[in-house]
């Protein structure tokens, strides 16, 4: 391939997805130290790399924009004419914007529908063979009835030994943590657990009153700090059980004295919907994180947490953790419906 200066990644959907491409971005940083990287991303995943030496230039691209603002992007990107365009992300619009980059070398992964649709993505694969240099086409369920692997990050890694006719080795996966998300919490005794709480805790199999035996029966190993995280401000879905607890800011950890006068009276806390550099914070001081699959699991990963993912029996579990499992780190993998969720933990704890 000839001299790439300007490269464009395009990954506008989730945070665990930009996070699963970081070694991708690693891997790319370290065979073209020179080049510039932009990466095109979502409103939900553009806090991600904000401080990362990965890339050089952040685009933030909303799929719920009107037609005309997204527009306008295409016409910078065309202006750009990148040497190369790498497309990861699923979407209708990251294949357009990929289609007619106007970039010297496209390529795109495209993923086939894991739901047993045979015609899943046939015309976005022909577009891709008239506009794109480079595709891998990866047909998930294919894969998986044959017990193949195809976790999402070597999928990518596909991709990119296509474009670059080379292997590479795997890195890891990187979250850049602000310096104040780096301190520590040394003056602490106690472990911190923290339990996410995203919506796929409540199903059929599990209920709020389940999550609440876990968390008192966590409670009862006087050795825990137990921190339960929320997706929304008050989350209604939750708020039976949060209700029941103290809250604490981001504040009460700077004041020593009064968090200590705090966690004396009760070692359960919420932390409702903190800023993501926030919660990265009390991440990066768990000893340990218990979620169900989503974003908090590859944030986790990404700051080399111990992790329990939970799965969903009635998504594909066994589908969904081979593409999209903690990447090269340690975890706990269970599964609604199947394994006894709060009995395990608990074991897995002690």
């Amino acid at each position: 391939m000839r001299e790439i200066k300007e490269i464009c990644i395009c990954r506008i959907d989730k945070i665990g997805d930009l996070i699963m491409t970081t070694p991708i971005l690693r891997s790319i940083r370290k065979e073209f130290p020179n080049s510039k990287i932009t990466l095109l991303v979502s409103p939900i995943n553009s806090k991600v790399l904000k401080e990362s030496e990965l890339i050089d230039e952040m685009i933030v691209i909303d799929k719920k924009n009107k037609l005309w603002k997204n527009d306008e992007i295409l016409k910078k990107i065309r202006k750009r004419s990148f040497d190369l365009f790498v497309n990861f992300s699923p979407t209708n619009l990251s294949y357009f914007l990929c289609f007619f980059s106007n970039s010297k070398n496209k390529s795109t992964l495209i993923l086939k529908s894991r739901y047993k649709n045979k015609f899943s993505k046939i015309f976005i694969h022909f577009l891709s063979k008239i506009f794109c240099n480079h595709i891998i086409l990866v047909n998930r369920n294919k894969l998986f009835k044959n017990n193949l692997d195809f976790h999402q990050t070597k999928m990518m890694y596909a991709l990119i030994e296509k474009i670059f006719n080379r292997s590479f080795n795997y890195e890891n996966l990187e979250i850049p943590i602000l310096p104040n998300t780096k301190i520590k919490l040394n003056y602490l005794s106690k472990k911190i657990i923290t339990l996410h709480l995203s919506n796929r805790w409540l199903n059929k199999y599990y209920t709020l009153e389940n999550l609440k035996i876990l968390i008192e029966n966590i409670n009862l190993n006087q050795d825990y700090l137990i921190f339960l995280t929320t997706e929304k401000y008050e989350d209604k879905n939750f708020y039976k059980l949060t209700n029941n607890y103290n809250k604490l800011q981001i504040l009460d950890f700077v004041n020593l004295e009064q968090f200590n006068k705090k966690i004396s009276k009760t070692n359960i806390f919420v932390l409702d919907y903190f800023k993501y550099e926030d919660w990265l914070y009390i991440i990066n001081n768990s000893d340990r994180i218990i979620t169900p699959e989503g974003g908090c699991v590859h944030v986790a990963a990404g700051l080399n947490k111990y992790v329990t993912v939970i799965y969903d029996n009635d998504n594909l579990p066994e589908y969904i953790y081979t593409e999209y499992m903690p990447w090269k780190t340690k975890h706990q993998k269970l599964v609604f419906g199947i394994n006894e969720i709060n009995k395990e933990i608990l074991t897995d704890l002690n």
